[in-house]
């Protein structure tokens, strides 16, 4: 059920409703049948009416015939009298209802005949070989019978063929079927206006979804329900307090950033007046500390409010320059020989370097004698894959050492490890870039952090 969508869960709801509805109908229908039995009273309804008919007419006086043949004439048969037998072209014999016939009536050998025709037939009875069939049964519906009256004449009693028009078949269903129908009819009618009413909605939630803080995202004229135009207009005045909102913390952050360093070079032009060398050391080391975690925070807290340039950014390039910067300080850094030379993603390229340079310079200040990086692209998706083989990280803490600040204090402490601040900066740049940063064990015994990216081209 997680997976249905609105629409999925209205129309099952609704065709649970109708399922529900369509059963009752049916017992209904099953039990009012029940009520009123079955429908004949007889397995032979047209061959025991004809046998009434030639029983009626055999000794009714001439005058009457014509009224007893306009009362007897109905849906089902038609009798009429006729000076001769009527054609046999079309039609085949049937002993079997002539002897039902005879025992019926009492008439004389010879003096009736029943015929039944190929639209008549049994099922599983064959056209072509109905005369050699050995059957007690009959082998087809009465289509016509023939009597000789007392006065010689004949009576001919012939099936009515079935109306061609639908109407009186439709009307003849259960009222189950009709119900069926109708919640068929129902069901596609709402599925059409769920749609068209969802289609808001849809856009809705697209809107917001590439809403980024940045600019606004249009969500179109309120239409559809109101509650539906009150949800636009609340995503519009959402949109429009999170972009001031996020202006305001920009000017805020660059105004604390300059009031900041300019006391701090104040502190540092002063420090730099003691006499004491020892102290003055430290106070300048002191000093710079506190400007680079000035610098790193207000780097972090603006970091969802920078706009991030799209520009083509080869990650093979940016790996090969920062392990090149890293050459020349003498650390070994190994690059896999399948390098993809097409991961290309969409991005900023000073800020994706700045992703490389934190994974990198973290595996390279815990590892303890190597590193390895590999650039990949499978399908749609561009990795950087960064792996020490240092003390690792707990599987219990791999999602908190994203958060802002956060150390594993066994061996990341402030003695041996920075300001806490750039695994997450590293995933604040990758998740504006629509990627990931992940961590996991590496095979060579330590941390193992994959950076995810969208690939272009």
């Amino acid at each position: 059920m997680a997976r249905i969508g609105l629409l999925g869960r209205i129309m099952l709801l609704l065709l649970g409703a109708l399922s529900l509805m369509v059963l009752a109908t049916v017992a209904l229908d099953g039990w009012q049948r029940r009520q009123e039995g079955p429908r004949f009273a007889t397995r032979f309804p047209r061959v025991d009416q004809a046998a009434s008919i030639m029983t009626l007419l055999r000794g009714a006086e001439p005058v009457l015939r014509p009224a007893i043949l306009k009362a007897v004439s109905g849906e089902a048969l038609r009798a009429e009298i006729a000076d001769s037998a009527p054609d046999e072209a079309g039609l085949i014999r049937e002993p079997r209802l002539e002897r039902r016939l005879r025992r019926m009536t009492g008439a004389p050998e010879g003096s009736l005949r029943a015929y039944t025709d190929t639209a008549m037939l049994h099922p599983g009875v064959d056209p072509g070989d109905v005369n050699d069939r050995n059957q007690n049964g009959p082998i087809g519906k009465l289509a016509t019978a023939t009597y000789r009256l007392p006065d010689g004449r004949i009576l001919v009693i012939s099936a009515v063929e079935k109306h061609r028009s639908i109407m009186p078949w439709l009307l003849g269903q259960p009222l189950s079927l009709w119900v069926a129908v109708l919640g068929a009819v129902v069901a596609a009618l709402v599925l059409v206006g769920t749609r068209h009413e969802l289609a808001p909605l849809r856009r809705l939630t697209e809107a917001v979804t590439r809403f980024d803080g940045r600019a606004h995202q249009p969500v179109g004229t309120p239409k559809g329900a109101p509650e539906i135009r009150r949800l636009s207009q609340a995503i519009r005045d959402m949109q429009d307090r999170i972009v001031g909102l996020l202006g305001e913390r920009s000017l805020l952050i660059g105004a604390i950033s300059h009031d900041l360093k300019t006391y701090l070079t104040r502190l540092r032009l002063r420090a730099e007046g003691v006499a004491d060398p020892e102290r003055r050391d430290r106070l300048v080391e002191d000093l710079d500390a506190m400007t680079a975690l000035i610098d790193t925070s207000l780097g972090f807290a603006r970091g969802t409010a920078v706009e991030v340039g799209r520009t083509a950014v080869d990650l093979g390039d940016l790996v090969a320059v920062e392990v090149a910067e890293h050459a020349v300080q003498d650390t070994d850094i190994q690059i896999a020989d399948d390098d993809e030379q097409d991961a290309v993603v969409a991005g900023d390229a000073v800020a994706l370097r700045r992703v490389i340079a934190n994974l990198i310079g973290n595996a390279v200040k815990f590892r303890h004698s190597s590193v390895a990086v590999a650039v990949q692209r499978t399908g749609g998706l561009c990795r950087v894959v960064v792996e020490d083989d240092g003390p690792g990280i707990p599987e219990a803490e791999r999602a908190a050492v994203f958060s802002p600040f956060y150390r594993i204090e066994r061996s990341r402490n402030r003695e041996t490890g920075g300001t806490g601040l750039g695994l997450a900066i590293a995933q604040q740049i990758a998740e504006v870039h629509g990627g990931t940063v992940m961590a996991d064990a590496s095979p060579l015994g330590g941390a193992r952090l994959v950076l995810s990216l969208p690939a272009i081209g």
